[in-house]
């Protein structure tokens, strides 16, 4: 057998291939240590403000790792997408490569828009200038795919009064997806007023129309500009493939100027109420007619306004009434999400009156300016008359019978005592020693009950101040739920002056809690939950905890270990 001899590479070979490797390294590295150059681009220099233009920015290495940093352009552009490629080659011997970034970019106003120096690592680029021109006016013939219709009514108001505005979006191709810029008028409050879907034919053109509506409110007199939105879109491209992204599409509605006028000179009110209509009315929990002594009886006044937002609305003047406690709640303000805009705002008050007689509630007039007449008019709520009466445990009791009467009265029960047979007065005698023996049993049991638990009968000797601090702390951290709040306050404050007080007594041991037992007091009126700083109560009953002598905050020894020690 021969054996196999192992081939060797000739040498010659050898040479060429690290020589080929080394020139190859050496270009590599030259390209790399080069000078990096930045450069700036654009696609066209002129555009008007419905159209796009592509900025390039380009670094001629490949190894270049820095990002471009672009928020720059957000003020004068809206950055619409963004891409990003690198290539490289070999030719002549030569290497060259480069990283590019495309930006389609919309410009948000017409004019010399500038295009600033971009930051590219330690790089900068030049400033380009384009020119934005306005959209040319195109009337509606159903020949566009997608367009944009908006409107604003009036195009003259009163400062803080109501303007309708709509855009709307026709589109006869299918949307991949699409986004309409939020609307932003500086120098108003902008409200959406709902959105809704349609189909119509323009020319013989079918088209899906989305409209949105907004409401404005000028804060300012003036000149009010309302800016025009961009809808950016991708839309189904002629030639349909499962990797095309779409045809990108950006459309402009107009822009619209209206002129706010400021309030009218005529006008006397308190507060400038520029409204389409506005009324006040009031509603009772229960009937006037039938309002005893420590009653609570709440009285809503709710006023609505078409063509305001709630919080426009003024709060009502407050009012006293001799004789009675008053509790007002906190205003509800609300706002229709669609439909009929109107503002309404709700006030409450909770009435407690003390004394019997005659009560009358003042009338409400609320001065406003009607924006359909042009004119001042009045809401007027009118005075509101009821009679309190006496509880029937404090009316006088029914007068003495007559003498005749009295007479009658004493044959009949006469009458009635000599016919009771004597089977009924065994009866009624055992029941009479029957209550004398448990009579007695009782009082020999109360005889022996301890002091301790006769305090804990009235119901202040097993209350411990520190577990009933903790359960208030405990109360404290929980939302809602005023009574709980209350009651852990009351508890406590029995257990720290060591007798059962109500808010009022407590209020008046420590004066510093008397602003929250007044709210938690007129929170039994209150159909709602209130708003009660916990936390700042809390503080307060610390600050009060400080001045009790050491035994009321001595804890009371159980011999029990506490579940969690660390409380």
């Amino acid at each position: 057998m021969h054996p196999i001899k192992q081939a060797q590479p000739s040498t010659k070979s050898s040479f060429w291939i690290i020589a080929i490797f080394s020139l190859l390294f050496g270009l590599w590295t030259n390209a790399a240590t080069a000078q990096t150059q930045v450069r700036a681009t654009v696609d066209r220099n002129q555009l008007s403000l419905d159209e796009t233009l592509t900025l390039s920015l380009t670094a001629d290495s490949i190894s270049f790792s820095a990002d471009p940093e672009v928020q720059a352009l957000e003020q004068d552009f809206r950055i619409l997408n963004q891409q990003e490629s690198s290539r490289s080659s070999f030719i002549n011997g030569k290497v060259s490569s480069l990283r590019q970034w495309d930006y389609t970019l919309s410009p948000k106003r017409k004019g010399n828009l500038s295009i600033p120096s971009i930051q590219m690592g330690k790089y900068r680029t030049r400033p380009i200038t384009v020119t934005v021109s306005d959209a040319p006016q195109r009337q509606n013939t159903g020949s566009e795919q997608v367009y944009l219709e908006s409107d604003v009514t009036p195009r003259s108001a009163y400062v803080q009064s109501e303007l309708a505005y709509t855009v709307k979006i026709f589109t006869s191709v299918n949307f991949l997806e699409a986004s309409l810029e939020p609307l932003e008028v500086s120098g108003a409050t902008v409200e959406a007023a709902g959105e809704e879907r349609y189909q119509t034919t323009i020319n013989g053109r079918y088209y899906q129309v989305i409209e949105r509506r907004y409401r404005l409110y000028p804060q300012h007199s003036g000149e009010l500009e309302i800016p025009a939105l961009t809808l950016q879109a991708r839309v189904e491209s002629y030639r349909q493939s499962m990797l095309d992204p779409g045809r990108l599409v950006v459309k402009r509605s107009s822009a619209h100027r209206v002129r706010v006028m400021p309030p009218a000179s005529d006008f006397d009110g308190a507060v400038w109420l520029p409204a389409k209509a506005l009324s006040i009315s009031d509603s009772w929990s229960q009937s006037l007619d039938s309002i005893e002594v420590g009653d609570s009886v709440t009285r809503s006044i709710k006023i609505e306004a078409d063509g305001l937002l709630g919080s426009q609305l003024p709060a009502l003047p407050s009012s006293e009434l001799a004789n009675a406690k008053l509790y007002p709640d906190q205003a509800s303000i609300s706002n229709p999400e669609e439909g009929d805009w109107t503002g309404q705002r709700t006030e409450s008050v909770a009435i407690i009156p003390t004394k019997p007689g005659s009560y009358e509630l003042p009338e409400i007039r609320i001065a406003w300016w009607n924006t359909e007449s042009n004119q001042q008019e009045y809401a007027v709520l009118p005075p509101r008359k009821f009679t309190v009466t006496a509880p029937v445990s404090q009316q006088p009791a029914n007068p003495p019978p007559s003498s005749q009467q009295a007479d009658t009265k004493t044959k009949a029960e006469t009458i009635a005592s000599t016919l009771l047979p004597n089977w009924q007065w065994a009866i009624i005698a055992v029941l009479a020693l029957g209550n004398l023996l448990f009579a007695s049993l009782w009082l020999r049991a109360a005889r022996s009950t301890p002091a301790a638990e006769t305090a804990a009968v009235n119901g202040t000797a097993n209350l411990d101040e520190k577990a009933t601090f903790k359960a208030l702390r405990q109360a404290c951290k929980r939302d809602g739920n005023t009574n709980e709040l209350r009651q852990k306050l009351l508890d406590w404050g029995s257990a720290a002056l060591e007798e059962n007080v109500s808010l009022t007594g407590l209020a008046g041991a420590f004066p510093n809690l008397d602003t929250y037992c007044r709210a938690l007091d007129a929170s039994l009126y209150s159909q709602d939950e209130m708003d009660l700083d916990r936390n700042a109560l809390l503080h307060e009953v610390s600050k009060c905890r400080k001045t009790l002598p050491k035994t009321a905050t001595k804890k009371v020894d159980s011999g029990l270990r506490p579940l969690y020690p660390n409380d």
